[in-house]
């Protein structure tokens, strides 16, 4: 077979166009013997990958819609759901074999899973959190190192698109959003948060405003969440998305770069995050520097985010409100209470304690080591020499270090997790591929 620049009416070469070709079969470049044969199993990847995704995603708006339907949920069942999202993306990196490149994402996991055993140890108690928040992240990094550019482009735009609709029908009639979806009860039977009890509608408790709770526009009444059912996801989704629009800018259409613009602003006025606000106003300035700057930048980060709390905190009057001030102020209070045992993993079991402080809720739940390991990690992930991938460092490490200051396990969710580090092992295959094809013609 012959590969050409030609280009057939669909816009995409022959090979994409059936599903089947590896991300760099389509920059019309010498394409070395072992990307061709690589480009086998893709097509199967490509559809197993955007299943996986949007079943993270997904399944707890469907236990959800099964429940206000009359159907008995319990917490096994949500524990079942995502052990299955897992375990499919495990089965298809088995089927499709390991490769080099995915030597980072596996001493990830292998670490967790000895953290896990090390800390469960010293607690007396089983605590698999990490491990578990671990293996998302490096099953869907090495996932998304074998699916092409078309297969992240779908699966971003059906999250989108079914993001959307849910939102715009709790944006036009929040009784009908909650009676199809029942939000409240369903964390209720699920995760044990009570319903607040002045709630009539039956949404989840959080996501209820309040008049001192910061807001931007104020439209609906309450922090908007659409199928995430929870307002902090919907938060973490219009991050991801932005993310997406950073990385993908050049090789969007315009009605992409219309309409997901759009989406992230209708979640920023409906749900009144603080964090994702921050983002989304920087996103610009990222896409034009971060070219320019080191990749050591992002490792940075967590220094310049943790000494900014402290600043904070000293300036500002005391605060415990559930405010800016009072989220980092709690970040830094629990920072300095941490002890010889806490440092070491062996008080897991108050990682609970800990919810709104990521930082404090990760050394608590894999010790002081496994705060580093993460860290050096989600630093060296994505940062590569190519625009995207620096773009892609900046910008996630952004979004993971500055919400650990105010979140504890939100990031590491599945439900938008799954996306991000797709998104990310997708870039770090076509940086290594896209040099591994240049550097023939350059020998």
């Amino acid at each position: 077979m012959r590969l050409t620049n030609a280009q057939p009416r669909s816009g995409l070469p022959p090979l994409q166009r059936l599903g089947g070709t590896h991300p760099h079969l389509t920059t019309g470049r010498p394409v070395p013997p072992a990307a061709v044969a690589e480009s086998v199993p893709v097509a199967t990847i490509n559809i197993a990958a955007i299943w996986l995704v949007l079943g993270g995603l997904l399944y707890n708006a469907l236990l959800a819609f099964l429940g206000a339907r009359g159907m008995p949920i319990n917490k096994a069942m949500v524990a079942g759901a995502e052990f299955l999202v897992l375990g499919g993306a495990g089965l298809a990196l088995l089927r499709s074999g390991f490769r080099p490149i995915d030597t980072p994402a596996l001493l990830l996991i292998g670490f967790f899973v000895l953290d896990a055993l090390a800390v469960s140890l010293m607690s007396g108690l089983p605590f698999p959190d990490m491990a578990r928040n671990a293996a998302i992240i490096g099953l869907f990094v090495m996932l998304g190192a074998r699916v092409d550019e078309l297969a992240v482009r779908r699966v971003f735009a059906i999250a989108a698109a079914l993001v959307f609709v849910i939102l715009l029908l709790e944006c036009i009639d929040v009784k009908s959003y909650a009676a199809l979806l029942e939000p409240g009860r369903y964390f209720e039977v699920t995760r044990g948060i009570s319903r607040f009890e002045l709630d009539e509608i039956g949404l989840f408790a959080n996501a209820l405003g309040f008049d001192d709770r910061f807001s931007i526009l104020n439209l609906v009444g309450h922090r908007t969440s659409s199928l995430f059912l929870e307002q902090v996801s919907l938060a973490n989704f219009a991050t991801v998305l932005t993310i997406f629009l950073v990385v993908m800018w050049p090789r969007l259409s315009w009605k992409v770069k219309l309409a997901y613009p759009l989406l992230i602003a209708m979640i920023l006025v409906t749900n009144n995050s603080r964090t994702a606000l921050a983002i989304a106003l920087v996103a610009p300035i990222v896409y034009y520097v971060a070219p320019k700057l080191p990749s050591i930048v992002t490792l940075l980060l967590v220094p310049m985010v943790l000494a900014a709390a402290v600043v904070v905190d000293l300036v500002a009057p005391p605060s415990r409100e559930d405010d800016l001030v009072g989220r980092l102020s709690l970040t830094v209070r629990t920072l300095k209470g941490l002890d010889a045992s806490a440092l070491i993993g062996a008080r897991a079991g108050e990682a609970a304690n800990f919810l709104d402080s990521g930082y404090t809720f990760v050394i608590y739940a894999s010790s002081l080591i496994g705060m580093i390991v993460l860290w050096l990690f989600l630093s060296f992930i994505s940062a590569g020499e190519g625009a995207a991938q620096r773009r892609a460092s900046l910008m996630s490490g952004l979004y993971l270090f500055l919400n650990l200051t105010v979140s504890g396990t939100s990031v590491f969710s599945i439900k938008t997790a799954a996306l991000l580090w797709l998104l990310v092992g997708f870039l770090r295959e076509e940086a290594r591929a896209t040099k591994a094809v240049a550097a023939p013609a350059t020998a």
